[in-house]
């Protein structure tokens, strides 16, 4: 735990190459609240613990984080409006759920889950604009999409996505800057970028990209001021560290990480 302290549309997508196990995902975008930010991957948990704890000792908090390769990618920025952070991980859900609850009560909200390894692992934050954060969990795809539904007839965006072992997480929120939303869910890589390029020309850009083990879930909201974005994908993640940098240099920060299949 650390105490402390945007559009012209682009669309990129790198060369896919069929036979790829698994590849990595970054949404790209300018004109963000960020000032500066960070990147570590762990393989272990103890690991990525001790490198959570360095950056946020550099006044970096957490905004995203992704499992793939064997591989924990955790995503830093400065700029952020939170004034504490946390993250837990259970390997049973109706534990991590009834461990949202109790860091409810302790003053912190849910705005990142992410699967891994057999682990839930959720981050959580003091401070930030958004209210009445809620975590969903349904066995079913039709239950959450339900569950979508009520959500934005009540005010609350979907901010976050997670599927695994069956189930299917969102985190809701009031206040989040959205004007509205929209998802599509996407069997094959290749047409992801149409399915982008297609909601882009609508008005609206990508809050969450997730492969949910047979097919991509993608969210998208409209805000005041569009934004400028990009996203792009690479095989390994030494190519993949390439393009954050080459993005970073052209004035792009990362909002968003992925793994997933062709």
């Amino acid at each position: 735990m650390k105490k402390r302290r945007g559009w012209i549309v682009v669309l990129m997508v790198l060369p896919v190459m069929i036979w790829a196990d698994s590849f990595w995902v970054g949404v790209f975008a300018k004109n963000t609240p960020y000032t500066g930010q960070a990147y570590t991957t762990s393989k272990s948990l103890p690991h990525l613990k001790n490198a959570i704890e360095k950056e946020w000792e550099k006044g970096s908090d957490i905004i995203d984080i992704s499992y793939g390769h064997d591989v924990w990618m955790v995503l830093y920025s400065r700029g952020t409006d939170y004034t504490q952070q946390a993250y837990m991980h259970r390997r049973d859900l109706k534990k991590f759920a009834k461990t949202v609850d109790a860091y409810r009560e302790k003053g912190f909200t849910l705005i990142n889950i992410e699967y891994g390894a057999g682990e839930w692992l959720g981050v959580f934050a003091k401070g930030g604009k958004t209210k009445d954060v809620t975590f969903v969990s349904t066995r079913y795809w039709e239950e959450f999409e339900k569950s979508i539904i009520k959500h934005w007839k009540e005010g609350s965006m979907l901010v976050d996505v997670e599927a695994a072992e069956g189930y299917w997480t969102g985190i809701f929120a009031k206040n989040t800057g959205f004007k509205d939303q929209a998802y599509d869910k996407v069997e094959e890589w290749v047409d992801v970028g149409r399915d982008i390029k297609r909601r882009w020309k609508e008005g609206y850009r990508i809050v969450n990209i997730e492969y949910t083990a047979a097919e991509w879930f993608l969210l998208f909201a409209k805000f005041d001021k569009p934004r400028e974005e990009v996203f792009a994908n690479n095989e390994e993640i030494e190519d993949f560290r390439k393009t954050i940098r080459k993005y970073w240099k052209e004035g792009y920060s990362l909002i968003d990480l992925a793994n997933g299949r062709y």
